[in-house]
């Protein structure tokens, strides 16, 4: 159960599905708390496995309350993964499922008083073992049955079919990232970026000239509809700035050397004392050379993620 847990871990966890799961908080934190409980609950069956069954019956009661329960909650666990990512869910119908369920209610749940039938059940003291144990149950109608209940086999049976589950939740969100990466593959984000070198060296030169700032306004223009660009590149791919650490990072550092490098220049046509001297504003223009470079960077390694 661990391997699936941490593979939908690392699905989940992909900058862009993260971004649009977190969009929906409430169905973000059942997610995250359904994978730590499925795994939660898979290590204290595993401790009701491999561990010394004990001799004292308050302690052979209390170990199995706990593994029934633990497999209930690992049921309720992996429903709710289900519906956190919106995908369909149809473990309570499963029969054996089910009948895990009937067994914890019946057995620890709810045994005094169970159902509208008003059926009423009880451990018998002297058959609890580490393999399983005898559950009487009376029911309206005066019948009385006895059950041999396995608690190893029903772990070994839940295992089994959640882990049928789990799988094609995995298969789900692969079909998913699959589709979304043919539907762009083609679509390069490296393509928005021309050679900017003429552009960022028409600002720079203009930056030691006051008479060439419509020039270097008219290049800074270039710049900022390439970022504009992305931005909306992105978006059609459901994917924001902010989404990767690293793109919103490289935007928010261009934006204020191009805004202050926008002013700069509409000062000096508007025949206005600039708000930064020429070496600020060529520092400026170096700056958004060089991070324009790395913004590209990261625009090719996502081409390539969507090629592969």
């Amino acid at each position: 159960m661990y391997k699936y847990a941490e593979e939908i871990r690392d699905f989940i966890n992909k900058p862009r599905k993260r971004y649009n799961l977190l969009k929906n908080l409430k169905f973000w934190n059942q997610l995250c708390s359904s994978l730590d409980v499925i795994e939660d609950s898979d290590l204290a069956l595993d401790a009701y496995v491999d561990c010394e069954f004990a001799e004292d019956h308050g302690v052979k009661y209390l170990t199995l309350y706990g593994a029934l329960q633990a497999l209930f909650l690992q049921q309720d666990a992996v429903s709710n993964l289900c519906e956190s990512l919106c995908l369909p869910n149809d473990l309570i119908a499963h029969p054996k499922l089910k009948e895990i369920r009937d067994i914890r209610n019946d057995s620890i749940g709810h045994p005094t008083k169970r159902g509208s039938y008003k059926s009423y059940h009880f451990i018998s003291r002297p058959t609890i073992a580490k393999c399983g144990f005898t559950l009487i149950s009376n029911y309206k109608n005066y019948e009385t049955t006895f059950r041999q209940i396995f608690v190893i086999d029903l772990i070994k049976e839940q295992r089994k079919y959640l882990s049928e589950i789990l799988d094609k939740i995995i298969n789900s969100l692969k079909a998913e990232e699959k589709s979304h990466k043919e539907r762009f593959k083609m679509e390069k984000l490296e393509s928005i970026f021309p050679d900017t070198s003429y552009f960022i060296n028409k600002i720079i030169e203009s930056t030691h000239n006051s008479e060439q700032a419509h020039l270097g306004l008219i290049n800074l223009k270039q710049i900022k509809k390439i970022m504009d660009d992305l931005k909306e590149s992105l978006a059609k791919r459901g994917i924001e700035i902010d989404t990767y650490v690293s793109i919103k990072s490289l935007y928010e550092w261009l934006e204020y050397p191009v805004s202050e490098l926008e002013m700069y220049f509409k000062r000096f046509i508007d025949k206005q004392e600039p708000t930064i001297n020429d070496k600020t504003a060529y520092i400026f223009a170096c700056f958004v050379k060089m991070e324009l470079t790395n913004l590209r960077e990261i625009a090719k390694e996502l081409d390539d993620e969507y090629s592969s």
